[in-house]
Parts: C-alpha cells; sequence; structure tokens
C-alpha cells in the first residue's frame, strides 16, 4: 500500500509502548461520517451471514463494503503497521450501540476473553457518531497494558459477563476519549478500558477492529462462516485456513 502520509513517528511509538492506547486520530471529517450513517443504521436493521447472538453487530465487514473500507482505511493501516510491521490480518469487527440506557461496559482487559494464542490483537474504535462523555465515550487506563489483571464475573448492571477484579485497578486513573464522528483511536489485547451506562438522551455507536497477526492462531471460529482477511502484506505461515 503507498504510504499516505499516516506512518507513526518514534515519539507516537514510544508513547504507544508506554501508555498502551494513541489517538484520537482522523479516519474521515465529521460530515463525511454524517453522510454515511444512514447506510450504517439500514446495516445494523439487517441480518448477517454469521448466525450468532447480536449477529447484526458482529463482523459486518465481512457482508458490507462500506464497513470493510471503514476498517481498513489507510489512516488505520499504517498506523497499525508502524506499530506491528507490514503483515496484518482483518479478524473481526464489533459495532458497539449504546443507545439512551444501555448498561455499562465494566472495566475489562480484551485478552481475557479471546481465543487466539499468542494473545497479540491490535484495536481501532471508531466513533460513528459523536462520542462524549455526557453519552458515554471509552475509557483508558494509561500503561494498564503493562499488567494482567485479574477477571471475575461481573455484576448483573454491567453489559459484560466479565469484568477486571476492582481490586486490582485504580478507577480513578483513566482517560476519557471524546471523539467527533470520524475519529478513532488505537488500543492492544491489554489495555484496560470500559465505559459507563448511557445516562444521556443520544446514541453512542463505535465500531470496534479487530487486526492480528499471522503468527496468531485462533482457536475456535465465530461461525463456519467467518475469515481472517490479508489486509496489508502477506500470510506466510497460513495457520488460520479454513479447511
Amino acid at each position: 500500500m503507498k504510504n499516505s502520509g499516516y506512518k507513526l513517528d518514534i515519539e507516537e511509538m514510544n508513547q504507544f509502548r508506554k501508555q498502551g492506547y494513541l489517538g484520537p486520530y482522523t479516519l474521515c471529517s465529521p460530515e463525511e461520517m454524517l453522510d454515511i450513517q444512514p447506510e450504517i443504521e439500514k446495516i445494523l436493521e439487517t441480518d448477517a451471514p454469521e448466525r450468532k447472538s447480536n449477529s447484526r453487530v458482529h463482523n459486518r465487514h465481512l457482508d458490507f463494503p462500506l464497513v470493510y473500507n471503514l476498517a481498513t482505511h489507510p489512516s488505520i493501516l499504517e498506523r497499525m503497521t508502524s506499530l506491528y510491521g507490514p503483515d496484518l490480518l482483518l479478524w473481526r469487527t464489533r459495532f458497539f450501540v449504546k443507545e439512551p440506557g444501555a448498561k455499562e461496559i465494566p472495566w475489562h482487559q480484551d485478552f481475557n476473553t479471546l481465543p487466539i494464542e499468542p494473545p497479540i490483537i491490535i484495536s481501532a474504535w471508531i466513533a460513528v457518531d459523536s462520542v462524549t462523555q455526557e453519552n458515554s465515550c471509552l475509557q483508558i487506563v494509561p500503561g494498564s497494558h503493562r499488567k494482567v489483571i485479574p477477571h471475575v464475573k461481573a455484576t448483573p448492571e454491567m453489559a459484560f459477563g466479565h469484568m477486571c477484579d476492582p481490586n486490582f485497578i485504580d478507577p480513578n486513573n483513566y482517560v476519557n476519549l471524546e471523539m467527533q464522528p470520524g475519529e478513532f483511536v488505537l488500543f492492544n489485547e491489554r489495555t484496560l478500558h470500559h465505559s459507563e451506562a448511557n445516562r444521556s438522551n443520544k446514541r453512542r455507536i463505535g465500531l470496534a477492529v479487530r487486526v492480528i497477526l499471522p503468527i496468531v492462531k485462533i482457536f475456535r471460529w465465530d461461525s463456519p462462516e467467518h475469515k481472517t482477511i490479508v489486509i496489508h502484506g502477506e500470510d506466510r505461515v497460513n495457520f488460520n485456513a479454513r479447511s
């Protein structure tokens, strides 16, 4: 892929290594994202090829070019290659839709539930709507990727089934990642993150993009239709080829 000026500099790469996240960066203007919002809303009203719970929000890059193009935009890929090298596979995408009143997503590290080995993944989180503290923006603890935190069963008011053990985290040491539509952040599989319940009257949609390296083996598939896609470089080891 031709360099479009999105490569990270040394300072940014060092920040990612120390803090576990980067951004927000611009993928497209707020006006451009607002123009495609109606298409995204239509996608979320349809059933996906993958027959599973919440299938409307999972892996829509497999059946809609719009989602694939967002997930593989050069502004994301070139920054990811700066950190992880030239060979990247798109594993999963997921829309996180938080309507007014939606539950809190507890503090967690993604690696805890990932069916992969080694647990190496870089994620982009793209704002489809305006994302503010008021409508439950993403929150991240800088430097939290440097240790593994035990996870326990989540309490009933949480949106997920597991959460980080509260005894091992400082819930006050976080940054609010407010974003305009079309902005995104990057973080890795151990970066501690969270979002509050949506106590506003405004919807919040984000698109999470999960990218792995060819050396990562996926232990189970989301569904028979699911596959990894080479989005940059090559897949020389082919660990995840379907039979």
